[in-house]
């Protein structure tokens, strides 16, 4: 999966490809991949750090947020609904 976006900054950087294993389960203390139901045909993901969860909520980390978030937070897992655990990263060259 490509990176986008700075708020895993340094772990992932813009450009570099994020490997990930859709068959293993999430894992406390390892970085995922989020993605949405696919809406028309579209869906957003997410890199982040997997802290925890509940029937209801992911709770995540970013290690570089934008000015005004906050570095932990929750998504609703009815909404983000596959985590993607992160198995290794390309960073090109």
């Amino acid at each position: 999966v490509l990176v986008t976006g700075e708020s895993m900054i340094p772990a992932f950087r813009p450009g570099e490809l994020a490997i990930v294993n859709p068959r293993l389960a999430p894992m406390r203390d390892r970085d995922h991949i989020f993605t949405t139901a696919p809406d028309d045909g579209h869906f957003r993901a997410s890199i982040k750090h997997l802290i925890s969860w509940t029937e209801k909520d992911w709770k995540l980390e970013q290690y570089n947020p934008a000015k005004n978030k906050d570095r932990i937070f929750t998504l609703p897992r009815s909404v983000w609904v596959k985590a993607l655990r992160v198995v290794g990263k390309y960073e090109g060259g």
